[in-house]
């Protein structure tokens, strides 16, 4: 912004979630993230304790953000197989996965749908 213009037309879709922000509102926008990110450690829970898979992530929805962080030894080739699904979580060394759960665009089918995934990949390696 200090030099030059920025790109005008890469400034609309910024614009438009800023307006979708505004209409809802911050809170009802942590609400939901809040929501969210406690039924993904509920699915963990129920499905993925028993594969061997951690909660990294503060418990306390106070104390975490809008994703989630799972530990389990040889997270790294189960990211890999999980983008050939269509699921795309980001890897963070050394064994941990971050689930990103935007509030204004994930629904929670998609949480469903995506950790029913992870499990069968686990289930898989069994």
């Amino acid at each position: 912004m200090l030099r030059g213009t920025p790109p005008i037309l890469a400034m609309v879709p910024l614009t438009a979630s800023l307006d979708v922000l505004a209409g809802v509102g911050i809170a009802a926008v942590r609400a939901k993230s809040v929501r969210l990110t406690s039924y993904a450690l509920d699915l963990v829970d129920a499905w993925l304790a028993g594969l061997g898979v951690e909660v990294a992530s503060p418990r306390a929805s106070a104390r975490r953000g809008g994703h989630v962080t799972l530990r389990r030894p040889g997270f790294r080739e189960v990211v890999d197989r999980l983008w050939d699904r269509g699921v795309i979580p980001d890897h963070r060394e050394p064994d941990n996965v971050r689930i990103g759960l935007s509030p204004l665009s994930t629904s929670f089918a998609e949480v469903h749908a995506g950790m029913s995934v992870l499990r069968a990949e686990l289930s898989a390696q069994r």
